[in-house]
Order: structure tokens, then sequence, then C-alpha cells
């Protein structure tokens, strides 16, 4: 039941929402409120109900609303970029936006030391208290490739994955440590949470990356940035690690469009123009976000720069310059490989590419300088991605990498 109430809810949306609908999940909400009194708490949730129970919980007082539940089911519905046939027969489909959940301000994670929120935190720890909370390695000696502890979701996993194999082609020693998880529970804060043992994750701490941390031999650390990121979440991190090496670099991805950016009000396709203007929006954000990080830490993070990568492969596949590349959504269209899977998370292939600005943006030099073989399905493709991704980074202020000479040696390290 776990694994398939919430599916089993979202087909029932999509079966009623031509129609003027209760409110979603009403009867399942009235089979597990056994008091009746019109509220589940997580004595009575069962199955995804009781497993998602604090993010469909979003006032955080311990109980569920049907509102609550209709707007958990509405909110999926979205993500999974579910499209209803209108009478014509067409519906635009609408970004799965990631939306997140409800966070007090203040943020107790940060900046709160005295609160009884964060009482026991594993931040509020010595050193050697917190390694005693984990087994295993946490330190290496540097070597030829850096050092680098991350958190992350779904979207930074294309690139944890094939970094190493790059930066091992390039003759570098990649250490790579990371905690990471799906959606909203991988962002910063949530796994700033986890760690901490504190709020959302209160008296369960999993200091998988804080541990290593306290040794003070890690390099840089990453990030996949999430909906409504707050500068505090950031803060956090970069205070605790800059405790124990001050020399510590701090990266972010900047995302990337989804696959519905593509349609504007009456388009039944998707339009370059139309991506183009929406990663306009997503960098004046980006930049907005990063400049109020800089206040405080000046020249200490910078932008791991997908979200140009994308945009740069979006134009050449409307241009039909992106050989191998059939289609833009795997699940619309039914091609692969594509651009997206889902409309959301990177088609088959495509892991290679945000790999790259991975590369391109820690090591500060072109994929493109990288002699020894990496397989891979397509050459041609594989070329025209290390271009790209050393364009996307090199053209990016915010990426701290520039390469004035195009030698595709970051200026920074010549």
């Amino acid at each position: 039941m776990t694994r398939y109430l919430l599916p089993v809810l979202l087909f029932a949306f999509i079966a009623t929402t031509s129609t003027a609908a209760p409110l979603q999940g009403e009867r399942i909400f009235n089979n597990m409120d056994k008091d009746a009194n019109g509220v589940l708490t997580s004595d009575e949730a069962k199955g995804a109900v009781l497993q998602h129970f604090a993010r469909i919980d979003v006032d955080s007082d311990r109980k569920i609303t049907p509102r609550e539940l209709h707007d958990a089911i509405v909110k999926r519905a979205q993500r999974h970029q579910v499209t209803v046939p209108s009478s014509s027969g067409f519906q635009q489909p609408r970004a799965g936006h990631r939306t997140s959940r409800y966070v007090p301000t203040p943020w107790p994670g940060y900046g709160c030391d005295d609160s009884p929120e964060v009482r026991g935190a594993t931040y509020l720890k010595s050193a050697e208290e917190i390694r005693a909370m984990v087994g295993g390695t946490l330190s290496y000696p540097k070597s030829s490739g850096l050092r680098i502890v991350g958190t992350g979701h779904s979207w930074m996993a294309p690139g944890y994955r094939t970094l190493p194999m790059i930066a091992k082609a390039a003759g570098l020693e990649q250490r790579l440590h990371t905690h990471t998880s799906g959606g909203e529970s991988g962002g910063l804060r949530c796994i700033w949470e986890k760690e901490n043992g504190i709020l959302g994750a209160k008296g369960r701490p999993q200091p998988k990356v804080m541990a290593a941390i306290t040794t003070g031999e890690w390099d840089v650390m990453t990030w996949g940035s999430y909906t409504n990121d707050r500068p505090e979440y950031y803060f956090a991190w970069m205070e605790f690690c800059l405790k124990y090496n001050s020399d510590m670099e701090f990266y972010v991805f900047d995302g990337w469009p989804q696959w519905a950016d593509g349609f504007a009000e009456g388009d039944r396709e998707p339009r370059i123009e139309n991506y183009r203007a929406h990663v306009k929006t997503m960098k004046k954000r980006t930049a907005e976000k990063i400049a109020k990080i800089e206040d405080k830490y000046p020249g200490k993070i910078h932008i791991l720069s997908t979200c140009d990568a994308m945009m740069a492969a979006l134009e050449l596949y409307f241009e039909g310059k992106l050989p191998g590349v059939k289609g833009l959504n795997r699940r619309a269209d039914g091609k692969s490989p594509s651009i997206w899977s889902d409309g959301g998370h990177l088609g088959e292939g495509m892991d290679r590419l945000e790999g790259y600005v991975f590369y391109a943006t820690l090591y500060k030099k072109s994929p493109e300088l990288i002699k020894a073989e990496i397989p891979f399905h397509n050459t041609e493709l594989d070329q025209i991605f290390r271009r790209v991704a050393w364009q996307a980074v090199t053209n990016n202020p915010l990426s701290g990498v520039s390469d004035r000479n195009g030698n595709g040696i970051g200026d920074e390290i010549e």
C-alpha cells in the first residue's frame, strides 16, 4: 500500500478534473480518519500518506487536513506533468514545478543555536563527537584531483555519476563523497536537517558529509539548488565547512528548463523562443540569489552552468544539429535518445553533458582537451557536448571560469 496509494489517488485526480469533483482523496481520507474529527494524525495515516506525512502536512501542525491531502495529490500531478485532454483533444502541458513545503521564517536551522528546535544538532557537537556518529572512510590525502563533498537530488545525480569517469580520463584521482535524496528531500535545507537530526528529521541525525567535513580534508562542496532556496540554507553549510577548512570553495548547479516551458499560451508544440524566455527568467533569479550569498562570502560561491549548457543543446536540437538525439521528451513522443526522459529529468546520454559542465567548472579546463577515450554511444555528440559545456561555463560570469585566449585552460589557473 505504501508504494501504490498516491499513484492511485493521482489517477483518480486525472479522471475527475474535468468535472466538479470533491476534494481529491476524500474517500481515502475518511477511511483513515477513525475518530471522524476531520484531521489525520500520524497514528491514523497509512501507506504513502504516512510515508510522506511531513511533506503533506504543509503547516507542520502534525495533522493532515482534507485540503492538505488534496493539494498534495494535485502537486504530484503537476510534478509528473500530467495533462488532461480537453474537449478539443489537446491541453497545453504544464511544467512540473518543484514546489517546496512550508518553512518558518526565520528558519531555525541557521542562526538559532539556542532554539529548542535545534537542541542536540550535529553542528553544535565537537568534531570528534560528529565523526564518532558514522563509520567508513571520511578523508583522503590531497592528490591530483579534487576532494568533493556534495548534496543533491535526482537532477544532480547524472553529474555525480559521470564526473568521476571524466576526471579519471583526464588523469585525475577524483574523490567524491555525497549525501543525496530525491526531490526536495535532496535540497540544501532538507539534507542539512537530516544531517543534524533537527526539524523535519528531529532526533534522526545522519551526518554523512558533515562527519567528513570535520576532517578539514575536502576542497569543494557542491549542491543542487531547489525551488525557494533561501541564502541562509547556504550560509549554514558554508559556515560549517569554513570552520574546518577556510580554503573550501562552493558550487551550486542552476538547473535547466523543463519540456513544458517550451509552450506559451496557445502553442501546440514547444518553441525555442519560449525556452529562451524562460531561461532568461531562471538566470535572473539565480543571479539575485548568488548576489545575496556573495555579500556574506565574497568569491566563495560559483555556478555549475547546467542551465546554459542545456539551453545550448536545445538550440542545436531545434537547428537539427544534435546528432543522434531523436526527440525532446521520451514520455511525450516515445523517442529515445531524447533531451528529457520525462519532461524534467535528463534523457539517455544527456548525463554526459552535465558531467562535462561539472568537470569544466571544477577543474577549469575544457573537456575537449581530454585525450583518453571515454566510452559513449555517439562520438560526434560527445565532442559537441564537450564544446558546449566549456562554452557554457566560460560564458557565465558566475562560474568563476574564463578563457580569454581560447586555449581551453581557465585563466584562473594559467
